[in-house]
């Protein structure tokens, strides 16, 4: 009867544990919380399932949600070393202890065993001048040590000679060996690439006071002291000029329909037709526009040179005379143009006679008439059918100094 009677005991003390488990429990507990824990002290259930201690680890990870992330991924930590796959979480964090030892106690010991590799334990592998750093210089005063920063920002904040003003993202320009060490920034994959001598330009020397974003893109930007043109012909340098230097132009003046630049033009400097600004509506097209100091008649034969001269040079005439009514032959091939044709062709028209060049040339007076042609021709002066004697000179004019060959007035040498 006594038998029966402790069993209905025992069955109702169980009962009134599944119902008050916190009091059956706070009064087995083999001794206080950690620090961490100490708000829980007096929730078991919070760790604790009552006659299920299976569900222990799972009841730490539902807290734990960074260590039960990592577990499942097999990052960091908790996901990469073997023991905390096989082990509960107890295993390693002893809690309970009544602050005899601490709660990650166990797992340096562990750590002692195995070593540690940070670049195969964590998500941030060591590289450069952090393989080199002590543990407490990234996590300084850190109960988790897996909550240490990863940005380069938040250790090297006072570092950072850019004052913030490139965001975080340090590894994007820097290495970690050490901050001078720089890597190469790929410009072509901005909306600027460089090319030419701007590939030899120091970054400061366009991101003048670091400014890395909204730079223009306009020559006149950087370049405004170097335009010679002094904004006259716009901000469009490269409409003409190259990035390998500024004398490097690559305008084509064939496109300009009004004047094609051919001959002794094609090495004449821009500045030589454009003395003012580049502009070409500024330059003129005549050729009197540039070469007044150069026409030798003064005006006279009126703006159109290039109706006898070419643009190879000005001593060529391309002037045909065989295209008149006065074709030239003989000696009249050899004689300057002035020679006959001393003042504009417009204004004066030179006589078809022999006499009109040659009256101070006519030894006769003008006893024989005009008709010079009667006995001379433009090949030789000489008389036909008249022997030529010493000193050519005609036989009844001997001893009167007149040379009666063709005069050499105007001649070519």
């Amino acid at each position: 009867m006594r038998l029966l009677v402790l069993l209905v005991a025992l069955i109702g003390i169980a009962g009134a544990a599944v119902r008050a488990e916190t009091v059956i429990e706070r009064m087995v507990s083999p001794g206080a919380l950690s620090a961490g824990h100490a708000r829980l002290e007096s929730r078991c259930t919070a760790c604790h399932l009552t006659f299920q201690r299976q569900a222990q680890p799972r009841q730490c990870l539902t807290c734990h949600t960074g260590i039960a992330r990592d577990i499942a991924t097999h990052t960091r930590w908790h996901g990469r070393v073997a023991v905390a796959q096989r082990k509960p979480c107890s295993g390693c964090h002893i809690e309970h202890q009544r602050g005899a030892q601490p709660i990650i106690g166990p797992p340096l010991a562990v750590l002692k065993q195995t070593g540690f590799n940070h670049d195969t334990m964590t998500a941030y592998a060591l590289t450069g001048g952090h393989a080199r750093t002590r543990c407490v210089a990234c996590h300084a005063g850190m109960v988790r040590l897996r909550e240490a920063p990863q940005a380069c920002a938040a250790c090297h904040a006072r570092q950072d000679v850019h004052r913030g003003r490139l965001g975080p993202a340090c590894q994007s320009c820097h290495t970690t060996a050490r901050w001078r060490d720089l890597l190469p920034f790929d410009h072509d994959k901005t909306r600027y690439p460089l090319t030419g001598g701007h590939r030899a330009v120091a970054c400061k020397g366009c991101h003048a006071g670091e400014q890395w974003h909204g730079v223009s893109t306009a020559c006149v930007s950087c370049h405004v002291r170097a335009d010679v043109h002094r904004g006259a012909d716009g901000p469009h340098c490269a409409s003409c000029h190259l990035t390998t230097t500024w004398r490097a132009i690559r305008f084509d003046h064939d496109t300009v329909h009004a004047f094609p630049l051919q001959g002794a033009h094609v090495k004449v400097a821009c500045t030589g037709c454009h003395a003012n600004t580049a502009r070409p509506a500024s330059a003129p097209v005549a050729c009197a526009g540039c070469h007044t100091r150069d026409d030798v008649h003064r005006g006279a034969d009126g703006p159109k040179c290039a109706e006898c001269h070419s643009q190879s040079t000005w001593k060529v005439a391309k002037f045909d005379h065989a295209k008149t009514a006065f074709p030239l032959i003989g000696y009249h091939t050899r004689v300057t143009c002035v020679a006959c044709h001393p003042k504009s062709v417009d204004t004066v028209k030179p006589g078809k006679a022999c006499i009109d060049c040659h009256v101070r040339d006519d030894v006769h007076n003008g006893a024989l008439g005009p008709m010079c042609q009667r006995c001379h021709k433009p090949t030789g002066f000489i008389i036909p059918g008249v022997p030529r004697i010493p000193g050519n000179r005609h036989p009844k004019m001997e001893g009167k100094g007149r040379p009666i060959d063709f005069p050499r007035s105007g001649l070519k040498d």
